[in-house]
């Protein structure tokens, strides 16, 4: 392939990354305008405490409509996201940022100890954002919790809650996560909690507990 011809894919792509955002975002508010939803909060932990931050787990496969449903059913909060520091990061994190949504840049593989400091001092501040998570990003393994959030969780004393949705109709890519696309008009079941408590310290068996009980919560 001749130089040129890099050069020309080079900037396409740059031109997608800057100029498509928008238009994803508008996309995405269409679809989630199209959708019946059906709210699940027995324990009412989207009205609870509404002067203080929280942190939403949920999977990586269904992240697509979580920007759109945050500003739906929390107006009024900002959310500090996970994301890593790839350029899929980068471009998910110009989508996020038109629902309000900033990212925190860093995962396992890299910059995750700095992104997570970033976290822990987002939650120690007195009206601090929410903060986002996918416990089983970036790479997997799918429906997995990881190390992260509940480290964070075990750190600051903050319990975790797990939010996901459930579509009568949608389209799965063929990814590591099996990513869920809603089809129009679908029947989304939005579904809080049980909150999870956040683990006393980080021995294993703490861990485990709440590893269980988040996984159990967010379901497959």
């Amino acid at each position: 392939m001749e130089p040129e011809t890099f050069r020309v894919i080079r900037a396409g792509k740059r031109f997608l990354a800057e100029k498509s955002p928008p238009l994803i975002a508008a996309l995405i508010r269409l679809l989630g305008g199209s959708l019946r939803y059906r709210l699940e909060d027995p324990q009412g932990l989207l009205n609870r405490q509404l002067d203080s931050a929280r942190i939403w787990a949920f999977w990586h496969n269904r992240i697509l409509m979580m920007p759109y449903l945050y500003e739906k059913f929390c107006p009024g909060r900002k959310m500090l996201m996970l994301v890593s520091r790839s350029r899929d990061g980068e471009f998910i994190t110009r989508i996020m940022n038109r629902f309000g949504i900033e990212g925190a840049r860093g995962s396992s593989s890299k910059g995750g100890a700095e992104a997570l400091r970033e976290l822990f001092h987002e939650l120690d501040r007195p009206r601090g954002r929410d903060i986002g998570i996918t416990p089983d990003g970036p790479r997997g393994p799918r429906l997995r919790v990881q190390d992260g959030v509940l480290a964070l969780a075990a750190g600051t004393g903050r319990s975790i809650c797990p939010v996901t949705v459930r579509y009568d109709h949608c389209w799965e890519l063929p990814s590591w996560d099996r990513f869920q696309i809603p089809r129009p008009g679908a029947v989304c079941r939005v579904i809080v909690g049980p909150a999870v408590a956040a683990p006393k310290g980080l021995q294993p068996a703490e861990l485990d507990r709440a590893r269980g009980e988040l996984e159990r919560a967010l379901g497959d």
